[in-house]
């Protein structure tokens, strides 16, 4: 009985997707647009003068992907500070060269996050992360509620060449690397 209650739950969590804390994912998508605009070079990631927030999500976790952008649209109002903004969903099967994006937010994937990372490094963007086990793919950002609210940053990452963040936030984000992640 134990056995098919627990094949049971597995099964469940697979057809549904992850599992998300769902104000974990509200913190994210609050703060995560606002450590975007701290990126100095931010003017040379617009597309069509705008920001496209991009995020890459599962298929079964398409109804997060959405919450999340209803979320952010309810909150910033079509604006980060005074830039415009577009969310593009896409699914990580669908993720491209083609794909545009000014930035990236990862939802959870068993096959896709290293996919993600080298997206978000060919072309120069910040990349968020859901988890924060996904920095050691190669993602750049993570938050974690813990006693406190805490912003990981991967940094080995740091110095992308077409990122330049303020100084002021490289002293307030916990590094982490392959040794201490």
């Amino acid at each position: 009985m134990k056995k098919t209650v627990l094949l049971f739950l597995v099964f469940v969590n697979f057809a549904y997707g992850y599992s998300y804390d769902d104000l974990l994912l509200r913190a994210q998508a609050s703060i995560f647009p606002k450590i975007l605009l701290l990126d100095k070079k931010i003017g040379d990631k617009l597309i069509d003068g705008r920001v496209i927030y991009t995020i890459v999500y599962e298929k079964n976790d398409y109804d997060t992907a959405l919450e999340i952008n209803k979320f952010i649209d309810a909150n910033y109002n079509g604006h980060f500070n005074g830039y415009t903004y577009k969310i593009n969903l896409v699914e990580f099967s669908d993720l491209s060269s083609a794909t545009r994006a000014s930035v990236i937010y990862s939802l959870n994937s068993d096959r896709y996050i290293e996919k993600v990372a080298d997206f978000a490094k060919d072309k120069g963007i910040v990349a968020f992360s859901y988890d924060i086990k996904n920095l050691k793919a190669g993602l750049l950002f993570s938050l974690v509620l813990e006693k406190s609210t805490v912003l990981y940053m991967n940094k080995e990452n740091l110095y992308i060449q077409k990122i330049d963040f303020v100084d002021s936030l490289l002293r307030m984000v916990k590094f982490i690397d392959k040794e201490n992640s």
